[in-house]
């Protein structure tokens, strides 16, 4: 594993973002290239993770108000008047374990803390269960607060949230 570099997205990175995120589904949802454009324009934080200049990672990061449909989103948007969440982060192959979802995590809480936003909200799919997932967020401080089915019976997701001060 190498070294890793944290910095925001640029328009020339679509390609490699959208090659990582179709590589994590179902991990994450689907994403083409107007969904992309609408993160870049809307997101509180959209970094890109390189490795010797390679992008070999990314995250979007929501604040509420953001103009987002997702049924996720939106229940947090209900629950918090003020909140930091994530919609994805995807890591290429032969990249995870190395400290990338730490780094992009801390950055999001100091961006959060900054922001006076005093909860960080993520969802994670329990069916199809993403153990590696759950047992970050479990490590990151995260708490499950609901179980939701918002797309259809077959899948749920665990609703989890985190006091940005921890």
């Amino acid at each position: 594993m190498s070294a890793f570099t944290v910095r925001e997205y640029r328009e020339e990175d679509a390609a490699a973002v959208l090659q990582i995120n179709a590589a994590n589904v179902p991990e994450v949802g689907g994403m083409d290239a107007a969904k992309l454009a609408t993160f870049a324009a809307g997101a509180a934080w959209l970094p890109v993770v390189e490795v010797q200049e390679e992008v070999v990672a990314f995250a979007v990061f929501l604040t509420e108000g953001a103009e987002y449909e997702s049924p996720n989103y939106r229940w947090f948007g209900d629950r918090h008047e003020r909140f930091f969440y994530v919609d994805r982060i995807a890591v290429a192959d032969g990249q995870r374990g190395a400290g990338i979802g730490k780094a992009l995590y801390e950055g999001a809480i100091s961006r959060a803390k900054e922001g006076q936003r005093p909860v960080f909200c993520a969802e994670v799919n329990t069916i199809p269960a993403n153990e590696p997932s759950l047992r970050f967020h479990e490590r990151f401080g995260f708490a499950e607060v609901a179980r939701k089915r918002p797309y259809d019976p077959e899948s749920e997701v665990a609703m989890l949230e985190r006091p940005v001060s921890a």
